[in-house]
């Protein structure tokens, strides 16, 4: 009995693994050209730009990613007209997050451009942005469907496809438009992971009938178990976003040898917090209220967590700089020193990823919140204050 979670587990985890092997070979060739033709200046703003469109989809998500899983995994195996609502609503939700996400990039077009760029010209990437945020909320409701009800062999085929199609087009974007290409290429990516979806038709069109209230109040829980996540999140963003920004102003490699590492740390090595996310969160939300398989189904992730882990740490600590230059180029050698201490705050990361599904489990969202707050804000002061005093080291 105790080993069926860790088959299950282990399962999931190497069906996510075959898809997360391809996407890091994909993004290898995506950092090689990124690095060739943007160089480690380039690949710096490039993490600026992917900061700013996060900031925006944190602000305005409502932690949709997380609750609307929830909601209706919850619901899965139960009385079908509630486990019906849940789709519409999440369904509803999502899309009216995606315009009012939209919304913003158009409204602090000009404010952003200055931000990011430290000049207005740009102010018409954050109002083409607007149509990246209502395709990628459409996109999410597919996701968060086939993710709720476990569907993976088809989750993962579509990934597939949209993986390889990306890389293809982000590679040609860079090399015909330089830093430009950035801007287009997470806009025709976008639309044509709409159209897929769309084509498709993976959730059900429901027709349910209920009164206005009543979808009204369900909307309004949505907004409020995932405003403390939505501010969360954004706040993760934001300090990000500022030590960025403080790297920025003081040299533009700088700020592309921290990109780089976070690619490696978090990209790279984050293929088991992705299968956890997509499979370990659904069913824990399923089974919360039984304490006794909830403690057998954690444990049995904790134990993987470290099986997959150290195997990995392992291998960057002794290859890491022949891989660095195989991932990004020679220029990119100083990362190596970001991952010395870096690496060994994996392990931890794997615990408190299974902890903190828990808590979102068990919608106790307001620890949650003071948790991931406090490790934010020391995030920030130590990086800034540590890269200071020991440089790249202390990053």
């Amino acid at each position: 009995m105790n080993q069926k979670p860790h088959k299950i587990l282990f399962k999931t985890t190497t069906l996510f693994g075959f898809v997360e092997v391809l996407r890091m070979a994909l993004k290898v060739a995506t950092n090689m050209g990124a690095s060739y033709f943007l160089g480690p200046k380039g690949i710096g703003m490039l993490g600026l730009i992917e900061n700013t469109v996060q900031l925006i989809s944190s602000f305005t998500n409502f932690g949709i990613q997380f609750t609307g899983v929830q909601n209706i995994a919850s619901k899965l195996g139960g009385d079908e007209v509630a486990f019906h609502k849940a789709i519409k609503n999440v369904k509803l939700f999502s899309l009216l997050t995606g315009l009012l996400a939209a919304l913003v990039s158009i409204l602090g077009a000009q404010l952003l451009s200055e931000l990011t760029f430290d000049t207005k010209d740009y102010t018409y990437w954050f109002i083409a942005l607007s149509v990246y945020f209502i395709c990628s909320s459409y996109i999410q409701v597919h996701t968060l469907f086939l993710e709720a009800i476990q569907n993976f062999q088809k989750l993962i085929r579509i990934n597939v496809v949209l993986n390889i199609i990306s890389t293809i087009v982000v590679l040609a974007c860079y090399y015909l438009y330089n830093i430009e290409g950035v801007l287009i290429a997470m806009l025709v990516n976008s639309i044509i992971g709409c159209v897929v979806f769309f084509y498709l038709k993976l959730v059900p069109n429901v027709k349910i009938t209920y009164l206005p209230r009543e979808r009204s109040f369900a909307l309004k829980d949505l907004m409020k178990s995932g405003s403390l996540l939505a501010i969360n999140t954004f706040i993760g963003f934001l300090c990000f976003y500022v030590i960025r920004t403080y790297f920025k102003t003081i040299n533009g490699d700088l700020l592309g040898f921290y990109h780089a590492a976070v690619i490696i740390l978090v990209s790279y090595l984050g293929m088991l917090f992705i299968a956890m996310g997509k499979f370990f969160f659904p069913r824990l939300s399923q089974i919360y209220e039984n304490k006794t398989q909830t403690n057998v189904f954690i444990n049995s992730q904790l134990e993987l967590n470290f099986l997959v882990i150290l195997p990995a740490i392992l291998f960057v600590y002794l290859f890491g700089e022949p891989l660095i230059e195989l991932l990004f180029t020679t220029a990119f050698k100083p990362v190596y020193a970001v991952l010395v201490f870096g690496l060994a705050s994996i392990l931890f990361k794997g615990f408190n990823y299974a902890v903190g599904y828990l808590l979102l489990s068990h919608k106790n969202y307001t620890q949650y919140f003071y948790i991931n707050l406090l490790s934010d804000v020391v995030n920030v002061g130590l990086t800034l204050m540590l890269y200071n005093w020991l440089g790249l080291l202390g990053i």
